[in-house]
């Protein structure tokens, strides 16, 4: 008796030339540029160092609002203490630069109005 080997397997056909996949931090850097993420992070780099480089008496009444440009908006409860955090402006602005860089932050403005107290975490 002869076995029969059957039908030849037909070739695979060829792949064709698909470029590399993404890493998922390349997609994720791509993603959060288009919506601003990445402003946003700054922005919170710039808040965080600015509590920091102010001290625990400033954080609660003199809290930083936004970041536009090179230009930290700090919002502050009075109009006296406004005036201190800009007769300050340029030692806040020295002690955020050691941590931050040169011209991350190049001028703070004050607004006056409600600080909001954030939670402790």
């Amino acid at each position: 008796m002869s076995y029969s080997k059957g039908p030849r397997p037909r070739p695979r056909p060829r792949r064709p030339n698909i470029p590399a996949p993404e890493s998922i931090s390349d997609l994720m850097g791509k993603m959060l540029a288009r919506l601003g993420g990445e402003d946003r992070a700054l922005e919170q780099k710039v808040f965080g160092c600015y509590s920091a480089a102010v001290g625990e008496m400033f954080r609660k009444q003199a809290q930083p609002d936004a970041l536009r440009g090179h230009t930290l908006f700090v919002r502050v409860t009075s109009s006296a203490l406004a005036h201190e955090v800009t007769m300050l402006r340029r030692d806040i602005i020295n002690r955020m630069a050691v941590t931050l860089g040169p011209d991350v932050v190049t001028d703070i403005r004050t607004r006056i109005g409600t600080a909001t107290v954030e939670a402790a975490g």
